[in-house]
């Protein structure tokens, strides 16, 4: 995903809205696949503000995962709010010392602006970032999903098992032994 800037980049104030649809279906994230069963949408605006570029907008996608309950497949809408800055990255030489020029750069890493080259901002990483912080920590299949049987691994979605679960935390065995005794 990609924004060209060349109409508004000396133009301060100046706006692009843009509409980004691409498809992410074969995501590779550390190794595991992420299923995007749905494009990803970016919808927004960059407005240059003199030298820095302001990217706001949301992205939105489905993906498929499994049920942190029972195991079985389920999708899961996701929306984030995308508000990034980006400036044109330096090029080596020009006035000021090298310690003016490393002040400045603490300066813009305070502030978490990315820099790009060209008239091109790529967006991929931004647009990633978000939707990986939006991800549920705990996707459910529904509401009341009963998951699995710790025993046996039966769907408890789908009927009972009939095995006996014991509800004692195992630390706690011998006190539950003294206080049956006394009963």
């Amino acid at each position: 995903m990609q924004v060209n800037i060349g109409e508004i980049k000396d133009t301060k104030g100046g706006e692009i809205r843009f509409r980004l649809v691409e498809d992410w279906s074969k995501l590779y994230i550390d190794g595991q696949s992420v299923h995007c069963v749905s494009p990803v949408v970016f919808s927004g605006r960059v407005t240059a503000t003199g030298e820095v570029f302001l990217v706001r907008g949301t992205v939105a996608t489905d993906i498929e995962t499994t049920c942190a309950r029972c195991l079985s497949p389920v999708r899961v809408s996701i929306k984030a709010d995308v508000d990034e800055r980006f400036r044109m990255a330096s090029h080596a030489g020009g006035a000021g010392s090298a310690g003016d020029r490393e002040d400045e750069d603490d300066e813009w890493r305070e502030e978490d602006v990315r820099e790009f080259r060209g008239l091109t901002i790529q967006l991929d990483d931004v647009v990633l970032e978000n939707l990986l912080v939006s991800l549920p920590i705990k996707a459910l299949c529904r509401e009341g999903c009963r998951g699995l049987c710790p025993q046996c691994g039966q769907d408890l979605n789908a009927g009972e098992c009939g095995c006996i679960v014991s509800d004692i935390n195992p630390r706690m065995a011998k006190l539950a032994q003294l206080l049956n005794g006394r009963e």
